[in-house]
């Protein structure tokens, strides 16, 4: 079975990617992913792809394969992310300050929290309670998938600058049961863009015990930083803007939840939090 990607891999066209990444995994033949056309791809795809990958491979006797992409920056940019490892394939792997390599998390690991922490710093100025509220914002965000999403494979998450737009990428997928059914049992919802609107509520956790900042406090974030936050879940897809919300139903339904987020980085003010102490946007 080929699985053919879009020139423009990204978020912009989920439903495709996620649809293909679907098929993927419902196959025993040999799977092969076919980039040849494609000429650019986000975090988005990237981690949804690699994890993908990783369901096949997990399935006993499952073969796949491997054709890269005509374009050369391209065909050298996933060598360089960390994606080639993905299908076993040597690559470079090369470390530059406009990325975060492409990593399987199996738990929490605070070096390559730090590592995205230092990246975001590096691109706007970040006050210290600002730096320290988002570190702890992704590593609630993170406690979250591998206490509660029942994933076997963990996450996927990579993170990419792109100056010629001044905006940072960073996405984090799993393969889990998704939001809705995290959150049904402790709240009355019964639809998939409920519970990813709910989820960014200020206290809704899954926890019996008080928690749940992480997903707020990256929205609030978003919010004052004109960006964007998108999670997938299901069959819902909300975006959440500066100074709206769009919901859309999905095509087919993602066994997990994405999170995506488009950091603004074209502003040169600094970000700082009220109080500074109490870690509140």
């Amino acid at each position: 079975m080929q699985v053919i990607f879009p020139k423009l891999s990204t978020i912009a066209y989920a439903d495709t990617i996620i649809k293909n990444c679907a098929n993927v995994q419902k196959t025993r033949d040999i799977s092969t992913f076919v980039f040849e056309k494609t000429t650019f791809i986000d975090p988005f795809a990237i981690t949804i792809i690699a994890g993908a990958i990783q369901g096949c491979l997990r399935t006993k006797n499952r073969k796949i394969a491997y054709i890269p992409p005509k374009d050369r920056k391209l065909k050298d940019y996933l060598s360089q992310i960390g994606f080639n490892s993905f299908f076993h394939i040597n690559g470079k792997n090369i470390h530059k300050d406009t990325s975060v390599e492409l990593t399987q998390l199996m738990a929490l690991r605070p070096l390559y929290i730090e590592k995205l922490i230092i990246l975001i710093e590096s691109k706007m100025s970040l006050s210290k309670g600002m730096k320290d509220s988002l570190k702890m914002s992704l590593q609630e965000l993170l406690i979250n998938v591998f206490d509660h999403s029942r994933s076997n494979s963990g996450c996927f998450v990579c993170a990419q600058y792109y100056p010629n737009k001044m905006l940072i990428r960073l996405c984090i997928t799993d393969f889990g049961v998704g939001i809705l059914s995290t959150l049904k049992k402790k709240y009355k919802i019964t639809s998939d863009i409920k519970a990813i609107k709910l989820s960014v509520e200020e206290g809704v956790t899954s926890r019996p015990q008080s928690a749940g900042f992480g997903l707020t406090h990256i929205r609030k974030f978003l919010k004052i930083n004109k960006g964007v936050l998108t999670i997938i879940s299901g069959r819902g897809k909300v975006d959440f803007y500066s100074n709206r919300v769009a919901e859309y139903n999905m095509a087919g339904a993602f066994e997990g939840t994405i999170v995506n987020l488009e950091i603004n980085t074209n502003k040169k003010s600094l970000y700082f939090l009220t109080g500074e102490e109490d870690y509140i946007f």
